[in-house]
């Protein structure tokens, strides 16, 4: 419906029409005090306004004497509505009780029939509505009916307006809150860029920021990131982790869907700078061991080990290329170390003075991007710098500097902490009594890039250790992962479940849960399965 100053500003623009000598760019652009006069009007009569929630002390007092069958005024019955969800450590809320809802719901249908419930009501009621604190609200019948509640009082509302105001405009194109579908099309409409700041919303229609509406709006938009093909999936990151950055309470689950989509892409041998940089900037470095579970808290392992093995690649090239002291790099190391970086689950840069203390560009740049993922070397010249690379339950130590063998330990009973801010060269990093080998670079290889002299001794030396050269698809860190199957079971342990296996008649892996649980449906979704159309509670993968 357009705003009766939207109809002034047309009219008096029409009439002015015929004495206007050319195009006006902007309606009554030649009349800045009466189009001031229009912004405020607007502001005074038509914008959306900012309802605020009842105060919970007020609350507890009505819903104390509501409980007590005691007789309420108006304003208490408003304060009851609004409390509808509200719970305490001694009693759950009204909502959970039917005989306390019953009651409820006839004042609100007696308001209804009576042309009587006012906006403040509708407010109150969708306060509770959209606060009820419950993972599948829609499970409790009392909620269900509230919805219809909500739904008849606004009609009722709206039917009072002498004028439509905007804040009925807004809540009339979302509608869809208030159906079985409730976050299905404003999931879909952020997924799709179609929108991005729900705050308008948000404030006039009472819903909390810990809304059972949010968590649907991104369940959709979660499920959606797992049925890109890897072109658009890749095309579409940066905005996927833009909605994230926008919607801070959600990135975890943003991010953690990004980066087990990307596990299962052609190119996640490939590292994300972008994903890897958000995900050590939410979580810490997943190569620090004692923060290692709080990764885990939001992705497999295989996912976890794939961006340990980013981390691995670009601390080799990092350390062989911006670190390599007062020589030229060695690009055999380099190729060497880069073929097992898919099988390391922890590597440390330990700097020089040089390194540590150069203020060029690329050296600032690269220990404020690493903080607190390095390390000091001291008691060596400076020089010099040291990676600590872990490969199964074994320490290796390369160094910067020519003429340094590279050391090996046992990871669970080295003679220093990798994770220590300083490390001393000579009674921590190389101590020849307690290491289980000196390998030494010599004799070097015709190229950088053939495995003879050294790199063909060092494969030797680290197939001793039962440490060998695995597929890059391979999990890193493992040398037996996980069987499909067996990933499945254990993703689906905490819910009922039936499994269609039909791939060796060339069809899909298909999964039928039996009910509608999130942390099961999360799993599936990291392992690579997406909904099948029209059937919520199915998945399927090839």
């Amino acid at each position: 419906m357009t705003s009766p100053i939207a109809r002034l500003s047309a009219a008096i623009n029409l009439s002015l029409s015929t004495h206007r000598t050319g195009q006006v760019p902007e309606p009554l652009a030649r009349f800045p005090r009466l189009g001031a006069a229009g912004i405020d009007l607007y502001e005074r009569f038509e914008r959306a306004e900012k309802a605020l929630p009842p105060p919970q002390e007020k609350r507890r007092a009505a819903i104390s004497k509501f409980r007590n069958v005691l007789p309420l005024n108006a304003s208490e019955w408003r304060l009851v509505f609004a409390g509808l969800s509200d719970k305490s450590e001694r009693v759950g809320p009204i909502l959970d009780d039917d005989h306390l809802y019953a009651r409820v719901h006839e004042e609100i249908h007696h308001r209804i029939e009576k042309r009587k419930l006012s906006r403040r009501d509708w407010l109150a009621l969708c306060f509770s509505y959209f606060g009820y604190e419950a993972a599948n609200p829609d499970q409790n019948a009392n909620w269900c009916v509230l919805r219809t509640d909500v739904q008849l009082g606004f009609d009722c509302v709206r039917g009072q307006q002498k004028r439509e105001k905007e804040w009925v405009h807004i809540v009339q194109h979302h509608q869809e809150l208030f159906s079985e579908q409730a976050g299905a099309r404003l999931g879909d409409q952020m997924f799709n860029g179609e929108i991005s700041d729900l705050s308008a919303l948000q404030t006039i229609a009472q819903i909390p920021d810990s809304s059972w509406l949010w968590r649907r709006i991104f369940n959709v938009l979660i499920s959606r990131i797992f049925m890109l093909d890897d072109t658009e999936f890749s095309q579409r990151l940066a905005d996927l982790v833009d909605i994230g950055r926008q919607h801070p309470r959600y990135m975890n689950e943003i991010l953690s869907a990004c980066l087990s989509r990307y596990h299962v892409a052609a190119y996640r041998e490939k590292p994300s700078s972008l994903l890897k940089q958000v995900a050590l900037e939410s979580w810490g470095s997943p190569q620090i061991r004692s923060r290692q579970n709080s990764w885990l808290q939001y992705v497999e392992k295989d996912v976890c080990a794939m961006v340990v093995a980013w981390f691995a690649k670009e601390d080799l090239e990092h350390f062989f290329n911006l670190l390599k002291g007062d020589s030229e790099v060695d690009q055999s190391r380099l190729y060497y170390w880069l073929r097992f970086a898919n099988q390391m689950s922890y590597t440390r840069i330990v700097m020089g003075a040089d390194a540590w203390n150069d203020r060029g560009r690329d050296f600032v740049h690269f220990r404020e991007k690493n903080k607190g993922r390095l390390s000091k070397l001291v008691g060596g010249p400076g020089y010099n710098n040291a990676v600590v690379m872990q490969i199964g339950n074994y320490f290796f130590v390369e160094f910067s500097g020519t003429g340094n063998a590279c050391y090996v330990y046992k990871a669970d009973d080295s003679p220093f902490n990798p994770d220590k801010s300083q490390l001393e060269l000579t009674a921590e990093l190389k101590q020849a009594n307690r290491a289980l080998d000196r390998m030494r670079h010599s004799p070097a290889p015709s190229r950088p890039n053939r495995i003879e002299g050294w790199l063909s001794k060092f494969d030797d030396s680290l197939g001793k250790l039962g440490i060998r050269v695995q597929s890059q698809a391979g999990s890193p860190g493992s040398s037996k992962p996980m069987a499909f199957e067996e990933q499945v079971r254990d993703a689906l342990k905490s819910v009922k479940h039936k499994v269609y296996d039909q791939r060796a008649r060339g069809g899909a892996f298909q999964v039928q849960l039996d009910s509608n649980d999130q942390a099961a449906i999360a799993a599936l979704q990291r392992l690579g399965f997406k909904p099948v159309n029209h059937q919520p509670l199915r998945f399927w993968r090839q």
